[in-house]
């Protein structure tokens, strides 16, 4: 993986305060998938709030986005926050209490991320990859999984993300998640979350239609978009007509 400067240096100056920066999110699966990351995510653990932000500093301008979390933007493409703990305090998808904990586990601050192919850390000065979840082995059966089915469905936004995630990598989802994603009610999520994630869907996948299939069987369309009527005959004939380009195109063959 091709680490920017500013990350290698970032996980040098934390490592000489006495902590540890570890990539996460994204950008591990990206590399894992053989993909060439954009943008970057960095978990700090072991160093307070107050030191973090005094050695961000001297990286350049910090963009504070939620300095009671922790969470820094340094330039565009680079985020820098502590491993966080949240509670659920209310209805909606910003409705949690959230505090930066430098001193938690790896495997306490992944358990409430949405899929564990999200869920794995990379230490960028060594190469080491942490995987508490078992986000590897999900990725290598290209399958998007919850990795914990008391805490996902506390944002819903995440039923979203698993239809433009299977669509975009071209996964399939976890039964089990699946029964998550259509018990989650999605009338809190604001119209540009909604349009967000449906723009990632449309723009980036190669194949759209699964990722509209995807959003029928997980019940957001007849939730978000009940004047669309997407049957069980509509969404079959639109993958038959995908399958059928595919076979033309030379990307499939009937053996």
């Amino acid at each position: 993986m091709d680490i920017p400067e500013q990350v290698l240096l970032l996980a040098k100056a934390i490592k000489s305060a006495g902590g540890r920066a570890l990539l996460i999110g994204g950008c591990v699966r990206d590399e894992l998938m053989g993909q060439q990351p954009k943008d970057w995510d960095v978990e700090v653990y072991g160093i307070e709030p107050a030191s973090l932000r005094e050695l961000l500093d001297a990286f350049g301008p910090v963009n504070v986005v939620g300095e009671a979390f922790t969470v820094y933007k340094l330039g565009t493409h680079l985020d820098v926050s502590l491993p966080r703990r949240e509670r659920k305090t209310g209805r909606g998808h910003r409705a949690f209490f959230i505090a930066g904990d430098p001193e938690m586990s790896f495997a306490d601050a992944t358990s409430r991320r949405d899929f564990t192919i999200n869920a794995i850390l990379q230490d960028p000065l060594t190469g080491e990859i942490i995987d508490p979840c078992g986000g590897r082995a999900d990725l290598k059966q290209k399958l998007l999984r919850a990795v914990s089915p008391e805490t996902f469905s506390e944002d819903s936004l995440r039923v979203l993300r698993a239809a433009q995630f299977a669509a975009r990598f071209e996964f399939d989802i976890d039964p089990q998640t699946v029964s998550l994603c259509r018990a989650i009610d999605l009338a809190d999520l604001p119209s540009e979350r909604v349009w967000g994630e449906m723009e990632k869907l449309l723009l980036h996948a190669r194949r759209p239609a699964v990722g509209l299939k995807w959003l029928r069987d997980l019940g957001a369309i007849d939730q978000l978009f009940p004047e669309i009527k997407i049957t069980h005959a509509i969404a079959d004939a639109i993958l038959i007509a995908e399958y059928g380009r595919r076979l033309r195109a030379g990307e499939l063959s009937l053996t």
